[in-house]
């Protein structure tokens, strides 16, 4: 396999701080002609201000008393850099080139950044420059004994930064996972090396809401059961997996029908909130609007009546009016009456429920909602919903689930998606 074409970029200092300037440029000078020699690069760039350019001459010179050629233009190029203590002016240099050689260069680089020499500041901006880009780091360390790196003890340090890029990765992760991208949460982790980082909980986690965020509640509670919340990283959100966890389990091993369905509901109220966080109102209205119509399936469910295949023996039992009973009976459709929104909740106002009082009370106003909804693009029209748009109709499903159950307040809080604290410090994770 060819090799890459290695290019080397050094920072330039001013010479070694206890000799006078001359002797100092040729120390220096000394000392980045042992790395180059090292390293062996096809190219180098070396960043330097007008006062050290004369270090670079010297280092012509260690190659000429070797029997060597040190060309510019051929060898190296150099890149002046003047604000050599203002941070981003350094960075940016380093930036444009390592553009120029990644992205503007039709030959295979690998660009090696050594950030020893130079000013704090240039040191710092090279450093952060290549962690940035996913730089090789190198730093040159030796006998110091004398405060500074002696001549002929120079070793060259890789810098291994595996560590820090997992650490960035988490913190992506945290991010995405709070903007309910999980598919590119699990895409992050798989990066990540680190073996003190539980990423498979991780992961767990992420496939768990992802199901979730998509109504599948058995694949979820399967995922969330696997997920280790005593683990640091989920210090700061395990009282709510604990609430979300039961939450699940719940709907998926409870054997109260009403229960089960409550805890849906609230899930799907939850569900609607987040498209809304993410500006998909139509999204997150056609999800309200399915919220509105459960609300009445449940409660009706309550009366042995199924929206499906409403039995019109149980209404007359029930003393719902003849008239009304006949008006459902001209729908009927291969030997099933099958009711819509509206009818639900008529229906439960014919049976003097508390939901279907408060539906005829509020009728108008839910059914300026409800066409609003149908001429969304997302049901049968081609219009787009607002902000405004959504939470009026949030306030009328919420006020009718809490009307449906006492409870509700409690099953909306159990099934709110957790969020990560973003403040939390990195090392602490």
């Amino acid at each position: 396999m060819k090799r890459k074409e290695l290019i080397l970029f050094m920072i330039v200092g001013t010479g070694t701080n206890s000799n006078p300037q001359e002797l100092g440029f040729k120390l220096l000078a000394k000392k980045l002609y042992s790395t180059i020699t090292k390293i062996y690069p096809n190219y180098v760039v070396f960043f330097a201000s007008s006062k050290s350019k004369q270090t670079i001459n010297y280092i012509e010179e260690q190659f000429e008393d070797e029997g060597d050629e040190f060309v510019e233009g051929q060898d190296y190029q150099i890149v002046p850099i003047e604000a050599i203590d203002d941070f981003s002016a350094c960075f940016e240099i380093f930036e444009s080139k390592i553009w120029e050689f990644d992205f503007q260069n039709d030959k295979d680089c690998k660009i090696i950044m050594d950030y020893t020499s130079g000013t704090k500041t240039m040191s710092a901006a090279m450093a952060c420059c290549g962690l940035f880009y996913s730089k090789d780091l190198i730093s040159v360390g030796g006998d110091r004994s004398t405060g500074e790196v002696s001549a002929g003890t120079e070793v060259i340090n890789y810098q291994n930064l595996y560590k820090i890029y997992d650490k960035f990765a988490l913190l992506r992760t945290r991010y995405n996972f709070n903007a309910k991208r999980y598919r590119t949460c699990i895409d992050v982790l798989d990066y990540i090396v680190d073996l003190n980082i539980h990423k498979d909980s991780f992961s767990n986690l992420c496939k768990s809401y992802y199901a979730w965020d998509n109504m599948d509640f058995e694949e979820a509670y399967d995922y969330l059961k696997n997920v280790d919340i005593k683990q640091r990283e989920f210090m700061d959100i395990k009282d709510d997996l604990k609430k979300n966890l039961k939450a699940l389990g719940t709907i998926v091993n409870s054997r109260s029908v009403n229960l089960k369905n409550c805890y849906i509901l609230a899930s799907l109220i939850n569900n609607s909130i987040g498209k809304a966080e993410e500006y998909r109102y139509d999204d997150a209205i056609a999800r309200l609007y399915r919220a509105l119509e459960l609300a009445a399936q449940i409660r009706l469910t309550s009366y042995n009546i199924k929206s499906s295949d409403v039995d019109v023996s149980i209404l007359s039992d029930n003393n719902v009016s003849d008239e009304f009973i006949e008006e459902l009976k001209m729908t009927e459709e291969d030997g099933k009456i099958r009711i819509g929104l509206a009818k639900d909740y008529l229906l439960l106002n014919e049976l003097n429920d508390d939901l279907g009082k408060y539906y005829v009370e509020n009728e108008k106003k839910i059914k300026n909602m409800t066409i609003k909804r149908n001429n969304s693009i997302l049901a049968h029209g081609l219009e787009s919903r607002s902000k405004e748009d959504f939470d009026e109709f949030l306030e009328v499903v919420i006020d009718m689930a809490r009307k449906l159950d006492k409870g509700m307040n409690k099953f909306l809080n159990e099934t709110k998606f957790a969020k990560f604290d973003l403040k939390l410090e990195l090392n602490n994770l």
